[in-house]
Formats: C-alpha cells, sequence, structure tokens
C-alpha cells in the first residue's frame, strides 16, 4: 500500500482530491489515475461493491499510487475489517451518533494498543507473508506502526441524536474528521427534501463549531470528493445542450 495520499497532500499544505464511485469500475481507477486525482472513494454504502471488486480496485488504485477510501455500510467490526483487510485507507462511518459507536469506528480501523482492529491474511495484511513484513517494516510491529499511521477515520453526523451527542463522538481519540449527511439530516430535523433549510444550515455551523473547539476538521478541511455519476450527467448534459441542434452536413 502506498503512504496515505490524503496525509501526503495535507502535508504538501492543499486537500487532497478523489474520484468517487457508486460502482465498481477498474476503468474509471485508471482514469482518476491519469487526470492526476489522489485516490478514489468508494461509497459503500449506498453503492453496490462485492469484496472482490473492492480487492481489484485497491490492487489498480495502489499500483498507480493512489489511495482507495471507503464509506461502509454500517459501523461495525466486520465489514470495516473487510475493508481494510482489501488495502483501503480511509473508512468514513455513516450515521454515527453516539460516542460509543464512534468508538467502535476507530477501534476497528486501529491496531492495539491503539484500537481493537483484527490481524488476517488479506492483502491489506500484507497476506500476513512475515518475511515481507520482516522486509518492509522490521517485522510486525512495524507494520502495525505503519498501518495505524496510514489509516484514515471519518465520523458521518445524519441525525439530531448525532448533535446531542457530538461532544462524545468528537472526543473519541483516532477519529480524524467528522462530515454530514444533508439529506438525513434534514429528515431527522423534520424539514426531509430540504438540505438546504436554514436548520440544516444551522445545524450544520453547530456542529463544525463544536467539533473544532474540540481539535477535530471536517472532512472538507482535508479533502475533496469528486462524484463521477454527477460530473458524467453534467458533461452529457452540457454537451447536448450545447450541440443538441448541431446541423446535418451537407456534401458539396
Amino acid at each position: 500500500m502506498p503512504a496515505n495520499t490524503i496525509f501526503e497532500a495535507n502535508r504538501q499544505g492543499r486537500k487532497a482530491h478523489f474520484l468517487q464511485m457508486h460502482f465498481p469500475s477498474t476503468e474509471l481507477v485508471e482514469l482518476a489515475s491519469l487526470a492526476g486525482m489522489d485516490g478514489v472513494d468508494l461509497d459503500g454504502e449506498q453503492g453496490h461493491f462485492d469484496l472482490s471488486e473492492i480487492d481489484e480496485i485497491c490492487r489498480v488504485a495502489n499500483a498507480a499510487g493512489m489511495s482507495v477510501t471507503a464509506r461502509v455500510p454500517v459501523v461495525d467490526a466486520v465489514p470495516i475489517k473487510q475493508y481494510l483487510a482489501r488495502g483501503v485507507q480511509g473508512i468514513q462511518g455513516p450515521g454515527v451518533e453516539t460516542g460509543p459507536q464512534a468508538q467502535i469506528l476507530a477501534d476497528s480501523c486501529l491496531y492495539a494498543p491503539a484500537g481493537k482492529r483484527s490481524w488476517g491474511p488479506g492483502r491489506g495484511h500484507y497476506y500476513d507473508h512475515q518475511p515481507t513484513m520482516q522486509e518492509k517494516f522490521g517485522g510486525n510491529k512495524g507494520y502495525i506502526k505503519d498501518s495505524n499511521d496510514n489509516i484514515f477515520i471519518i465520523a458521518q453526523l445524519e441525525s439530531q441524536t448525532s448533535i446531542d451527542n457530538l461532544d462524545a463522538i468528537v472526543a473519541v481519540d483516532g477519529i480524524h474528521c467528522v462530515t454530514f449527511g444533508q439529506n438525513d439530516m434534514a429528515a431527522s430535523l423534520g424539514v426531509p427534501g430540504e438540505p438546504n433549510h436554514q436548520k440544516v444550515k444551522d445545524a450544520h455551523a453547530g456542529i463544525e463549531q463544536r467539533a473544532r473547539a474540540a481539535g477535530k476538521h471536517l472532512l472538507s478541511d482535508r479533502m475533496t470528493t469528486l462524484r463521477a455519476t454527477v460530473t458524467l450527467l453534467d458533461a452529457m448534459r452540457k454537451y447536448l445542450s450545447d450541440h443538441r441542434d448541431d446541423p446535418v452536413g451537407e456534401i458539396g
């Protein structure tokens, strides 16, 4: 796995830029690399990826020097360890509402003593091949440090309950950032379908202020994501708007 490209970009004084994908496509990964993106982000909660597809995406991205992040389906140790075992280097936990839930998120991403991540034989663990561990890291302890140093952990807040428990959430060691789920937050605040409602804006402003006071970044401070589906749809609509009525060519 490469050094986490989010941390690398941030050390250079800039945000990292990732292509967000909702369906498996190694072609999109390659195009992201050709465009100069820092990595790809997989939506494992609302998109569709099986573990073999995640493994292949990580393999292609890592070969191109890019990191892979993912929103997991649920904050639970099992899917988190399965994503990490593929080589994912950033985990976004959806619907985090309590301090204990944020602790599960952090513990599942970090090896002991920082957390409780499970050891395994996947490519994210270099197949648990001891000569490789020795050559690359000087042994298992070196690998643990490298892995913990290169994992990026994000808590996604999407409800009034998460606002009520925000202080406990941001107090959890290991959580790097918080981010919002505007539409689910709107529904929770009684304004479904209105993510730009003033109630939602005020909630986000309050979360931002309290998170920063606790020493936590917003995800948008550290990285941006360009959604592949929206980018393609916008490009096609723009093309058709410009060319829908192009006249038929004539000979002579």
